[in-house]
């Protein structure tokens, strides 16, 4: 199912403002003499990102079913209970549960905006972690440079906007996102084992993708790379699924690194002695109509063309 959306508002009326953000957001309140508002959105039931440009003076209070992280152009001074702050200033954080009181003026915020349940999956498949729960303590970044790096994360991703409509594009956009929040922001809990268990299924996907290169012309399997990397296949599988912006499986990535190794051979070899079924089976593909499609499925073209040429 594909519940991609990219929609976008421009109106001078404050109810229409009101209606809009409402059906966005919720519960939602806005008090203002005039609203020249506009918004763009751009995402899946995930996560969004989202442009609001506010060239009026408002009140917004909003009661958060999600998580959302913000910055913005000079303008745009917020509260949450005792806490309050600028978003031009420093990034700041909302969390399902709270109430944000803003007070937008001539400004544009940028935002990201996460499922509170993806976001939970997410920090479990990084952290290796069942039953961590995901609340943060604070709405700041934990130093400096998480927060150029969160800042940097969020240019990078809203530069991949006009790509957001392909699923694998999205799906890496969300990843970068909800990592760079889960790192920047103060997870509560002990950080020393997170950071521990992120950075051992950091090193276990390195090593097993570097063995997967090495070893994909052979008869291996998902068991042969855990034991020679020294996990158990699930270790693995969680691994990949917290790593693998290319392939989120190991079996998706031998078959990848298959298929490009089969590819430079191909370039390499001369049609007049090597076939195509030649260099499937050398890289492990019994059915050489399984390989040309899997070809097909990478490089757009048949193996027989890449080998005539």
């Amino acid at each position: 199912m594909n519940d991609f959306f990219d929609t976008r508002v421009r109106t001078d009326d404050v109810a229409d403002t009101l209606a809009w953000l409402q059906a966005q957001y919720g519960h939602v309140g806005v008090q203002a003499d005039d609203a020249s508002f506009a918004e763009h959105a751009v995402g899946d039931g995930a996560f969004s990102l989202r442009h609001l440009d506010w060239d009026c003076r408002a009140k917004v209070v909003y009661e958060a079913d999600r998580f959302f992280v913000a910055t913005s152009t000079p303008g745009y001074a917020w509260s949450i209970g005792s806490d309050a702050g600028e978003y031009s200033v420093e990034p700041g954080l909302v969390q399902p549960g709270q109430e944000l009181i803003g007070r937008p003026h001539s400004t544009r915020l940028q935002l990201a905006a996460f499922d509170a349940a993806r976001l939970t999956d997410t920090a479990r498949t990084i952290y290796g972690d069942e039953a961590l729960t995901v609340r943060f303590d604070g709405t700041a970044p934990v130093s400096r440079r998480m927060r150029e790096y969160w800042l940097a994360t969020l240019r990078w991703s809203l530069a991949q906007t006009p790509l957001m409509a392909e699923p694998l594009v999205r799906a890496q956009v969300y990843r970068s996102l909800a990592a760079a929040t889960l790192e920047s922001f103060a997870l509560v809990g002990d950080p020393r084992e997170r950071r521990a268990s992120a950075l051992e299924q950091a090193s276990i996907y390195a090593s097993a993708t570097a063995w997967f290169d090495d070893h994909a012309s052979l008869p291996i399997t998902i068991d042969d790379a855990a034991r020679a990397v020294g996990t158990s296949s699930e270790g693995l599988r969680r691994a990949f699924a917290a790593n693998g912006h290319l392939a989120l499986t190991p079996e998706a990535y031998l078959a990848a690194a298959r298929v490009s190794a089969a590819h430079a051979d191909l370039v390499a070899a001369d049609p007049a002695v090597t076939s195509v079924a030649q260099v499937a089976a050398r890289w492990g593909f019994a059915a050489t109509s399984r390989f040309a499609q899997a070809y097909r499925d990478a490089y757009r073209v048949d193996p027989q063309s890449t080998l005539d040429r």
